[in-house]
């Protein structure tokens, strides 16, 4: 899980695509916890990306 230099804390949550919406929006505690949330397309294809590449790598 990422973190935040200032705070400490940064959550992730998902939300469903929607058209006409930002990729992702933080929601800032008072006591300096992030949230996340992310857009679901967007994270699916992240992590699809990321294992893309671990697997060139390790193919090497």
């Amino acid at each position: 899980m990422p973190t935040s230099r200032k705070s400490g804390k940064v959550f992730y949550t998902l939300r469903p695509s929607r058209e006409g919406r930002p990729p992702f929006s933080d929601i800032r505690l008072p006591d300096g916890t992030i949230i996340r949330r992310v857009d679901e397309t967007i994270h699916k294809k992240a992590l699809s990306n990321a294992a893309k590449v671990l697997k060139e790598r390790l193919d090497r």
